[in-house]
């Protein structure tokens, strides 16, 4: 253990000593929480160095799990902690500057060696400063568009409820009117009722939907800009490394805004308009054909009689 070098115990992906780690068919290893965050992204299971395709589910690696921990223990016991600042893997100086052109950390011996010649650095404060400013002004139409979300959600729990207050006043003005009439009008008002429940239902659940969606919507804005807000929060090299994934997660292409469904509210000239006249055609039919029922009975015991 003590002849292996800490890049050997470092998940490619968070550069650090592995968690959990997991081993690959490629034979790569990483912090199982790394590869999964990894895929996530890609939305492809496949190796984060060489792209080779990998299952789902890869094994822990006890061996190196077993090491890194020993590993870990050792170093707690003989490396006093030295707060926030990290150690460079390479050269195990403080990262205190950053390279323009690799857009990685760097200590002041890598701004000096061949792997960075004719690089421009700058002090990780410095750059740090500047991508927080940039990742921040990215934010604010995010913040912008939840805010319009909301209002829109607004606007739909309110078109919810005068759907329901809609609904409710028909319902009383159909009461009206059929408690004129006999059972027959009874009978029809309860059709009638029957039939606006049913458009309410249709159009409630229209409009649910629609303000499930602008939550999901809301949703998925709050936990882009909290994760954002939190890792700004984060240490300057960790802030650093997390940063281009930050940027795409923020630079979503625009979607159109939930739109109102088209009839949306109770069509309630359906229900009102013309009602007795239509109620008193129905009946109109209804005492015809009694009376041509009648007219053939009458008949029918004339012919009986003769």
């Amino acid at each position: 253990m003590d002849s292996l070098p800490v890049e050997e115990l470092s998940c490619p992906v968070c550069c650090e000593i592995f968690k959990n780690p997991v081993v690959l068919s490629c034979s790569h290893s990483f912090c199982k929480e790394c590869l999964q965050q990894f895929w996530r992204i890609t939305k492809t299971p496949e190796c984060p160095v060489c792209r080779q395709s990998a299952k789902s589910e890869p094994p822990v690696s006890l061996t190196l799990k077993n090491v890194c921990e020993s590993f870990l223990k050792k170093d707690s016991n003989e490396v006093p902690s030295s707060g926030s600042e990290e150690i460079c893997s390479l050269h195990s100086e403080k990262l205190k500057l950053f390279c323009l052109e690799d857009k990685q950390p760097a200590c002041l011996v890598c701004r000096d060696s061949q792997q960075h010649d004719n690089h421009k650095f700058r002090p990780i404060s410095e750059v740090v400063s500047s991508y927080k400013e940039e990742l921040n002004t990215a934010l604010k139409p995010l913040q912008v568009k939840l805010k319009h979300h909301e209002n829109i959600k607004g606007e739909f729990e309110k078109t919810v409820r005068h759907i329901k207050s809609q609904a409710e006043h028909t319902k009383h003005q159909i009461k009206q009117q059929f408690e004129k009439l006999h059972q027959f009008l009874r009978d029809e008002e309860e059709a009638t009722i029957t039939a606006l429940r049913k458009e309410e239902d249709q159009k409630q659940q229209v409009m649910k939907e629609k303000v499930e969606e602008i939550n999901r919507h809301i949703s998925a804005l709050s936990h882009t800009i909290k994760d954002m807000e939190d890792m700004m929060k984060a240490s300057d090299v960790c802030f650093l490394k997390e940063f281009p994934v930050s940027m795409e997660r923020v630079q979503i292409s625009p979607q159109p805004d939930p739109q109102m469904p088209s009839g949306a509210l109770i069509h309630v000239p359906r229900y009102l308009g013309n009602l007795s006249f239509r109620v008193w055609k129905k009946m109109q039919d209804i005492v015809q054909n009694s009376e041509s029922d009648c007219r053939v009975a009458v008949f029918q015991l004339f012919l009986d009689d003769n």
